[in-house]
């Protein structure tokens, strides 16, 4: 199938060339309306083929782009010259943003004037995603938007599916998981309505992001995969899942098997990026079931393939992975050097990701001026040839500049009325977002330093002349200990790593956590039956008992700490103790961000939390949090 898709591509563009060649010899008669049909029907054959290569072979998507705008400017047709624009935007999106932006933009301008609802539909999903890339969210969901309302008016409801899966990855990216599964919902009902399997396959896909339970989780990837192999064209997204199903999976060996599956795929269909993050998942596979060299033989095939495709993102990764194989082998030296070149590869990378969103930055602001410039030359011409309508001009643009600013003052007054209202939960959020950010790097680089640290220990334990070798191998043993208790620590202290526990681990290994550093007893009573908790309930809940712990460990280190949870009314109620100094309660102002911070997340999670002390007298908390409802989900259960 490969090699014939090649070979009748081949044909396509000599076809095209031979097409093009008579038709700028031959003397040019007027256009029939069958001539005008064959340069559409040759352009949705181009449009396919670049959708179809501008992953796998950009180069070659790209000459497709260009032979359509060739097409399309000999046709004359507003609607051919706005297809061939969004196909060259389309070729242009995977490795030159700012030329995709640029042609996408001027297809919008031409959409408009002709009143090409269905072209203006897919040119406002694609600079919708454009935008997002610079990280200008606002405008994105706004463009998303449109493209919702225009794909129902068009039924072009490929798009609208497309467009609320979009809006659910913005979304989930902003830690709003109830929109985010909103919109991940609504796309799957759209697409199960229409029969759209690709569509189907990748809401149903997303959605899996919410299940805690990973059996769960790898059975609705399994359908959403069914789905997909329904519909052509899924080559990418379909080996995407099977590694989501390999990290899902705790058995190496099942891990390994999807992983495997995922590489074949991504093999035929020439998808170096998919065969490089499968290579790189089953290095870590493998190192669970210690067998190195194919750990290694795995890591050196991805590298060729990111040095060959200049991936230098990738790059970083393998050689980060590197070091751990190194670790895993106890060569210190070795994982060192390779976490230096990971280092080096990432800030490279990271350069290079902030070029490409400069240059799409500056695109935007080029059209932006470009239109400008437009607008005034027609204003200037507009003045020349009608002086005598000057008096009327102005009056129109003095009642329109009243307007306009009565309009500002009145938007104004609104947004002040709706600021005052909504301060304290915004002050809230900014103050949480910047504490997540912060404990973020602070466990990156946690995370970072320990390796090294650990590494130089043991080198000098090992350098130490010590009488006994016991003694030795002791110490490098409780080193080593002690390096994966701070990277525990450290996964638990970053808000991405938190997915990956459950409500009980989260708040059991924090106590243990504790008890081994400091020395404190906490005592810890979680009964069954509360642990379904929605994200953001776990996040606040987790990040209040972690406060609380902290702040016990500064003055409460040699007492003991009592922590309770009980499900009451539908409210989860934590309740808080210790028997150290207490403080007085009514100077809270005096104790610092932490305190603080437990009453505003309370507060966001719509709840109430109220603190006893005074001094000698220990202190206490009580916390109740109302539990909201998971919302059931309306999809169809479906049979594997």
């Amino acid at each position: 199938m490969k090699v014939h898709h090649f070979l009748f591509s081949i044909i396509v563009c000599i076809v095209m060339t031979g097409l093009s060649r008579v038709t700028e010899a031959m003397p040019v008669p007027e256009k029939t309306e069958k001539t005008l049909t064959n340069h559409s029907d040759s352009l949705s054959i181009l449009d396919s083929l670049v959708e179809e290569t501008r992953i796998t072979n950009n180069r070659l998507s790209l000459l497709y782009a260009k032979r359509a705008l060739i097409l399309a400017r000999q046709s004359g047709k507003a609607e051919d010259l706005v297809k061939a624009y969004i196909i060259k935007g389309t070729g242009f999106n995977t490795n030159d943003k700012d030329s995709s932006y640029f042609y996408f933009s001027n297809a919008l301008k031409l959409a408009d004037s002709a009143g090409l609802l269905k072209q203006k539909v897919r040119i406002n999903y694609n600079l919708a995603i454009l935008n997002n890339t610079t990280g200008d969210y606002k405008k994105g969901i706004a463009l998303l938007d449109s493209t919702i309302r225009l794909s129902g008016i068009a039924k072009e409801y490929a798009l609208m599916a497309n467009a609320y899966n979009a809006l659910g990855g913005i979304y989930n990216e902003l830690q709003d998981t109830t929109n985010a599964r909103h919109n991940f919902e609504m796309s799957f009902q759209i697409s199960e309505d229409h029969s759209l399997y690709r569509q189907m396959g990748a809401a149903f896909g997303n959605l899996s992001i919410f299940q805690g339970d990973n059996k769960k989780g790898i059975k609705q990837l399994k359908i959403a995969i069914s789905y997909l192999m329904k519909a052509k064209g899924t080559e990418e997204e379909i080996p995407k899942f099977y590694i989501d199903i390999g990290n899902r999976n705790n058995k190496p060996d099942s891990a390994l098997f999807y992983y495997q599956k995922a590489l074949q795929i991504a093999k035929y269909g020439n998808l170096p990026n998919i065969e490089i993050n499968a290579y790189n998942n089953m290095v870590y596979s493998y190192l669970d079931k210690k067998e190195y060299n194919k750990a290694k033989v795995s890591l050196e095939k991805a590298l060729l393939l990111a040095i060959k495709t200049g991936n230098i993102d990738m790059l970083s990764s393998l050689y980060d992975s590197y070091a751990d194989v190194f670790y895993a082998l106890k060569k210190s030296d070795s994982a060192f050097h390779y976490e230096r070149m990971a280092l080096h590869k990432r800030k490279e990378a990271d350069t290079r990701q902030a070029t490409g969103q400069v240059r799409l930055l500056a695109a935007q602001l080029d059209v932006k001026n470009k239109e400008l410039i437009i607008q005034n030359t027609e204003t200037e011409l507009l003045v020349q040839k009608n002086r005598l309508q000057q008096t009327k001009l102005w009056l129109a643009v003095s009642v329109l500049f009243v307007i306009v600013s009565v309009f500002v003052l009145l938007s104004l007054m609104q947004r002040n009325k709706m600021k005052l209202q909504n301060q304290q939960i915004t002050s809230a959020r900014r103050l949480i977002e910047m504490e997540e950010s912060e404990k973020g790097r602070t466990a990156r680089d946690l995370h970072d330093i320990t390796g090294q640290l650990i590494m130089g220990i043991t080198g000098a334990v090992e350098k130490l002349d010590l009488p006994d070798d016991r003694n030795k191998a002791e110490i490098q043993a409780k080193i080593k200990d002690l390096g994966r208790s701070i990277r525990a620590i450290s996964h638990r202290m970053n808000k991405a790593m938190l997915e990956h526990f459950t409500f009980k681990e989260l708040i059991t290994g924090q106590c243990e956590d504790i008890e081994k550093l400091t020395g404190m007893c906490v005592q810890l009573d979680m009964p069954e039956g509360i642990y379904d908790l929605p994200e953001e309930m776990v996040l606040h809940t987790y990040r209040i008992v972690q406060e609380l712990l902290t702040n016990a460990s500064k003055y409460v280190s040699e007492s003991t700490v009592r922590i309770s949870f009980i499900n009451r009314n539908n409210n989860l109620i934590m309740s808080y103790s210790d028997n150290g100094k207490g403080f007085d309660s009514k100077e809270i102002k005096n104790h610092g961000m932490g305190i603080m911070n437990i009453f505003e997340r309370t507060k966001l999670l719509g709840g109430k939390a109220k603190l006893t002390s005074s001094p000698g007298n220990g202190t206490k908390w009580e916390i109740l949090i109302p539990r909201r409802i998971r919302k059931k989900s309306s999809l169809k259960k479906v049979n594997v």
